[in-house]
């Protein structure tokens, strides 16, 4: 929380509440946070799981995610820029590769107007895209 944020719970409890209570409020809430700090800590202890974080050596790594998490580095390790491979993102062979196509793809023949006949069309669009011609298009 911010601390504009803080001064308008600040006003507004004080508003709601009144002066003369709000000091008592705030000593009780702060003894409530305490009271359930210990259950907290009480359970950790019971449950044991601090023991086997420490022996799976977990509290390590826990530790520099959290330092992560805040946007610190480890002082060991230089700040270093990632540079993403970029053949392995974008790869230019392969059925992945930017513009590949498929082996069953069909060309696109636009369907012919309506003062043409499908003969006269077709021999053109399948010479334009260099395929062989069709058994039809041999007998014409």
């Amino acid at each position: 929380m911010s601390f504009g944020e803080l001064v308008i719970l600040a006003i507004i409890a004080l508003v709601v509440v009144g002066p003369r209570r709000l000091p008592s409020m705030l000593r009780t809430a702060g003894q409530v946070i305490g009271k359930v700090r210990r259950m907290a800590m009480d359970i950790r202890t019971e449950s044991g799981i601090d023991e086997i974080l420490d022996a799976e050596g977990i509290r390590s790594e826990l530790d520099n995610f959290r330092r992560l998490a805040a946007g610190e580095l480890p002082p060991d390790e230089p700040a270093r820029t990632i540079r993403p491979d970029r053949e392995r993102e974008y790869p230019t062979v392969g059925c992945d590769a930017y513009g590949a196509l498929t082996e069953d793809l069909v060309p696109y023949t636009p369907p012919p107007a309506l003062n043409e006949s499908p003969d006269e069309t077709a021999p053109a669009a399948s010479a334009e895209l260099g395929l062989s011609p069709t058994p039809a298009e041999v007998k014409n």
